[in-house]
């Protein structure tokens, strides 16, 4: 099945072609077709995370952010039932070993950051729940201006920017620094950044 106008799992191949670090992840058109690579993915596992994606959807699609894997294969069945496609990831808590969440907008010449403390992106990306804002110059990766308190060290943050630096231009990346590591969640365009240059 073509990919095209699945805008969620469009994101993800993205973020996979740009090599940055995403939970792994299947995608599941037909789950009696794709039944073997369903039952190896749940393999090992206590919970998983569950979104989906419908084509041409901008709206909200149905997730299940921490499924039982006794649950999984009914839920995928019953999403799937109702049109969607299933993206079937590996579960990272909420809030347990989590530093930090955000945005990061890259510009021509600059790279904005919007973090908040443990959490869901939710907080941030729909309720405005922003605890830092950082801009840095996009060439040497220098910090010119800061609103909030410090949630991480800046060397911690550099090295994720130093991985996207080379992103097209007017793209936001959604992001979680952990304590094993970082994941990018997803990746859109936005042209109205335009206007912050």
């Amino acid at each position: 099945m073509k990919l095209h106008k699945f805008l969620k799992i469009e994101s993800i191949e993205e973020i996979r072609k740009y090599k940055l670090l995403h939970p792994a992840t299947i995608f599941i058109f037909d789950f009696n077709k794709q039944k073997k690579e369903v039952d190896a993915f749940l393999r090992n596992k206590n919970f998983v995370t569950i979104r989906t994606d419908k084509k041409n959807n901008l709206y909200f699609c149905p997730c299940d952010l921490r499924c039982p894997r006794s649950r999984a294969r009914q839920s995928i069945k019953e999403f799937i039932s109702k049109g969607y496609v299933v993206i079937l990831q590996r579960y990272i808590p909420i809030r347990k070993d989590r530093k930090v969440s955000g945005n990061i907008l890259i510009l021509k010449n600059y790279i904005l950051v919007e973090l908040m403390g443990k959490g869901p992106l939710t907080w941030l990306n729909r309720n405005g729940k922003i605890e830092e804002q950082i801009k840095f110059k996009k060439r040497n990766l220098k910090e010119i201006e800061h609103f909030g308190k410090r949630l991480i060290k800046r060397g911690e943050l550099t090295d994720i920017l130093k991985l996207v630096k080379n992103v097209p231009n007017y793209k936001i990346l959604e992001f979680t620094l952990m304590t094993e590591g970082y994941y990018f969640w997803q990746i859109k365009n936005d042209e109205t950044a335009k206007k912050l240059e």
